[in-house]
């Protein structure tokens, strides 16, 4: 068997070639061959440190497959393969902190009135939301390696940062749907 260990590049891990539109599909199957590959059964009379060795790798490998199945992680990871990291206290358009202000405070009006139909119009509307934004990643991942990296690669920073807030307030609505 081919030694393998735990790495921090998801795509490595899998043996993929780091790239934003992933087949969800080729994934899959990636994941599952290379699963079968390093499973920790395969390893039941191996003596206990390669079988700790085999958990290592399946952990690693899970991990992996994880980051890579989501688009807005996958590109988090992309955008960090090309040096540039988002950080906790970044700084979006003012005319967007203060709609997303806004909505929170609908949000939390329709929660207060027990008001679901409210919450669900809201939800759907921010998970269209999160479906363009995450759309409009392809064509700027496709742009890449040219002489405008610096400002596509800030527009994707841009975007993933947005999502981190779509995320939020979709988690919002989720609790309040729960309720």
């Amino acid at each position: 068997m081919q030694s393998q260990t735990s790495s921090p590049d998801p795509f490595a891990a899998l043996g993929l070639e780091p790239r934003f539109d992933l087949d969800p599909r080729a994934l899959e199957d990636r994941f599952r061959e290379r699963s079968r590959e390093i499973h920790p059964d395969r390893f039941v009379g191996a003596p206990a440190a390669e079988r700790a060795q085999a958990l290592i790798r399946t952990r690693a490998l899970n991990d992996a497959y994880q980051v890579l199945r989501r688009p807005q992680r996958r590109a988090e990871v992309l955008l960090a393969q090309a040096g540039v990291a988002i950080g906790d206290r970044e700084v979006l358009a003012p005319a967007f902190l203060m709609e997303i202000l806004e909505l929170r405070e609908e949000l939390a009006d329709a929660r207060a009135a027990d008001d679901a139909p409210t919450v669900t119009r809201l939800e759907a509307s921010m998970r269209a939301r999160q479906r363009g934004l995450l759309d409009g990643l392809v064509p700027l991942f496709a742009q890449l390696g040219g002489a405008d990296d610096a400002a596509i690669l800030a527009a994707i920073k841009r975007d993933l940062i947005t999502l981190r807030y779509v995320d939020r307030y979709l988690d919002e609505c989720d609790a309040a749907l729960d309720e």
